[in-house]
């Protein structure tokens, strides 16, 4: 490999450390600068693609977002059709169309497996399993996460990607667990790795999905301590509403009204249009009714 072929590779890698990190100006920089230097058709198109997965992950869009279609159309070699398919599945799962991310999906996974790469199909699995919870297919989401960490298990040839996925496909399970009943495994499962996620975006998440299922367990201090840090970490407002919720939830069933008031009160504020919401939510149990994902 030659020299500038090696410095482009290395500013690919880099940038995907960045993607997992959620550092993601630094990685776009990263790739902006790798497509000026690339000239060879092939790679140009692969850092394309990985770079429409990163503006898709901050929530963007761009010119190498909008070329993921015919990428996946041109089917240039398994490898692509499997970045591309996947960055499509992922992006239509963050505008909750579920059944596109589904075909999309199982596009991803048939790259997989045609390909033999077992670390795709379990990225491939993953995010499957992500989708079939926002379509409330729950029990198809814990059969391709007790997929995914089958594969997650069998390779730790990359430990750090190995410990990344991991983590993230076991929150998944933990959560799934507790949507289907099985609070305690949940639980057990999302203590396993609590400790080990980085961003705050997950932290939040994780402590959101503990607090709900301490809820369950009527465990309603412990839930108030978990919901408090979902509060405390939270980096978007969905999960500034879920944690409002929740720990309003705890500290109104374990009897502390002042606070699920200022809770709930909190929480009100999002929905302007319903004007006796903090009442409803004194009156009615709602958990049965919301994703915290969604």
């Amino acid at each position: 490999m030659s020299e500038l072929n090696s410095r482009i590779e290395e500013l690919r890698q880099d940038a995907l450390v960045k993607v997992r990190e959620e550092e993601f100006d630094d990685a776009l920089a990263m790739y902006d600068e790798a497509l000026t230097l690339a000239t060879d058709e092939e790679v140009r198109e692969l850092i394309t693609i990985n770079k429409g997965h990163a503006l898709i992950a901050a929530e963007r869009t761009g010119p190498e977002v909008k070329a993921l279609p015919m990428i996946l159309m041109r089917r240039r070699n398994p490898h692509h059709t499997f970045l591309s398919s996947y960055a499509l599945m992922y992006t239509h799962r963050l505008t909750s169309e579920t059944k596109r991310a589904i075909f999309y999906g199982q596009i991803a996974l048939e790259a997989a497996n045609q390909a033999d790469q077992m670390y795709w199909r379990l990225a491939a699995l993953n995010e499957l399993g992500i989708v079939y919870e926002i379509d409330s297919q729950f029990p198809k989401a814990i059969e391709c996460l007790d997929q995914a960490l089958a594969c997650v298990d069998r390779d730790s040839s990359d430990a750090a990607a190995h410990s990344f996925s991991r983590v993230a496909i076991i929150t998944n399970l933990g959560y799934n667990k507790l949507l289907v009943g099985e609070t305690k495994e949940g639980l057990r499962l999302l203590h396993s790795v609590i400790d080990e996620i980085t961003t705050p975006h997950s932290k939040s998440d994780a402590f959101a999905d503990l607090c709900y299922g301490y809820l369950d367990l009527e465990a309603y201090e412990t839930a108030r301590h978990y919901g408090d840090l979902a509060l405390e970490f939270a980096s978007e407002p969905r999960q500034v509403r879920n944690a409002h919720y929740l720990t309003g939830e705890a500290a109104y069933k374990s009897g502390d009204v002042e606070s699920a008031e200022e809770h709930f009160g909190e929480l009100a504020r999002f929905y302007p249009q319903f004007r006796h919401l903090k009442s409803l939510l004194f009156a009615i149990d709602l958990r049965s009714m919301i994703n915290l994902k969604l």
